[in-house]
């Protein structure tokens, strides 16, 4: 997740984490714990923010790891 998109969003619309977290009806301590990478945010509560800050494509923000790719070359015969 790439957190600070998510925070510049949250300053760009005006929603403090007490407001955001209200409004995804989690604990301000739950959502920092999650704006700040100690745990992940729920399919529900990306599509939640996603439509609170009204934000496209979440991938662009959620779902940023770059994944290895594991392809395998088929063997030679």
């Amino acid at each position: 997740m790439d957190a600070n998109k998510l925070k510049g969003l949250m300053v760009e619309k005006k929603y403090t984490q007490s407001k955001l977290s209200r409004e995804l009806g989690l604990s301000v301590q739950s959502l920092n714990a999650k704006l700040n990478g100690r745990n992940q945010f729920t399919l529900d509560e990306v599509v939640e923010i996603s439509k609170i800050l009204n934000i496209e494509d979440p991938r662009d923000i959620f779902f940023t790891r770059i994944v290895p790719n594991t392809q395998r070359k088929p063997r030679a015969s």
